[in-house]
């Protein structure tokens, strides 16, 4: 568990090297449960930088509670008391749960959106503010994560580990030598021996290195959430240019099940058609349950963390030499598109042309 790598160490990249908190931040820290100790040790970075934290504690056992008990009309309510304190927070860092998600297999998935519709005014001030957020993926690491999708708890514990101390400034090296080529691009072609055959446009998109780091470059430009592993270089596409299909040759944990080989077609950047060969229904369950840009293209990555590896969640998105593609809510990272859904998914050996010139072949990067 979180044991395993000092807390402190984790709180100490988080506050020091990630957000750069200094004395003037007022800091929200979401927890649960099981990350009590880490909230604890990032609370006292802070406190050590003349910064001043506010944990908030959510359990497994409410959460669940409340999803299942209470009526859809309380659900809608915007905390506004939330709301208020966003007026003066300057570092939001969340935590990650629930500790153990296969119960997500017994709840509805339209019992989400008025949680959504509730907290978007929070989400919203926050993002119009200028927040900077980390969100730290270690506290999803635990055995009933694992078990419930089948991962080798111990195997996935060190990968993040080794993926949470790999070398930042070699990372944001290569991150910028990615980033250089999509930013003077346009048209993207993405295929993949699996089947992918996907073209859209990025011209004049802001293209994110994911870091790790927000630094004052990222604030300049509107870019202010990471998330901690980190590895990636990413970019909106322009949400109505994605045409053809995209198949997603890894696994996707979603909802207590492992979504195997989903495939999606695009006409002017709105999702036409989707199929996949196991849980297909799970995908189709959330899709519809959501509101929103929920059907348009979000998200273009390419993978530039050495130390992760592929095993069918959402941080394959980080692994050297993978691409990835998103559909839903994007604002964040400079796109348009609105909405109570984000899903992605990874292309394991993809070959990337940039205005007809090959930057990745099988998924060895040729800059």
């Amino acid at each position: 568990m979180l044991e395993e790598l000092a807390s402190d160490s984790v709180a100490k990249r988080v506050v020091h090297t990630s957000l750069r908190v200094h004395e003037d931040d007022m800091v929200l820290i979401e927890a649960w449960q099981h990350t009590a100790d880490l909230a604890s040790d990032i609370a006292l970075e802070c406190y050590k930088v003349g910064a001043k934290p506010m944990i908030t504690l959510m359990t497994d056992k409410l959460w669940w509670n409340t999803l299942q008990e209470i009526p859809e009309r309380y659900l809608r309510k915007t905390p506004r008391h939330i709301l208020n304190a966003v007026d003066s927070v300057s570092v939001w860092i969340g935590l990650g749960g629930p500790q153990d998600p296969s119960k997500w297999r017994d709840i509805a998935a339209t019992r989400m959106q008025p949680l959504f519709e509730g907290d978007k005014p929070v989400l919203d001030k926050a993002f119009d503010r200028k927040v900077r957020t980390a969100d730290v993926l270690l506290g999803q690491v635990t055995p009933q994560r694992a078990r419930t999708y089948g991962f080798d708890y111990p195997q996935w514990l060190k990968m993040t580990e080794d993926a949470i101390r790999v070398d930042y400034h070699k990372l944001t090296e290569l991150g910028r030598r990615v980033a250089s080529r999509l930013e003077r691009g346009s048209r993207v072609h993405l295929t993949s021996r699996s089947g992918t055959d996907l073209k859209f446009e990025i011209a004049k998109r802001p293209v994110h290195i994911q870091d790790g780091i927000i630094d004052q470059e990222d604030i300049q430009r509107g870019l202010v959430s990471t998330q901690i592993p980190s590895g990636k270089v990413e970019v909106p596409p322009i949400e109505d240019t994605a045409q053809g299909t995209v198949v997603f040759d890894t696994p996707r944990a979603l909802k207590g099940r492992m979504i195997r080989d989903l495939r999606l077609s695009f006409v002017k950047g709105a999702i036409v058609e989707y199929h996949a060969k196991r849980y297909e229904e799970v995908f189709q369950e959330i899709l519809e349950s959501t509101q929103g840009d929920k059907d348009k293209i979000a998200q273009f990555a390419i993978g530039v963390n050495p130390r992760m590896e592929l095993i069918g969640y959402s941080t394959d998105e980080l692994v050297l030499g993978t691409a990835s593609v998103g559909v839903g809510a994007n604002r964040g990272i400079g796109g348009k598109n609105d909405s109570s859904f984000s899903f992605a998914g990874t292309i394991t050996k993809p070959t990337i042309e940039i205005d007809g010139y090959t930057i990745m072949v099988d998924g060895k990067i040729i800059l």
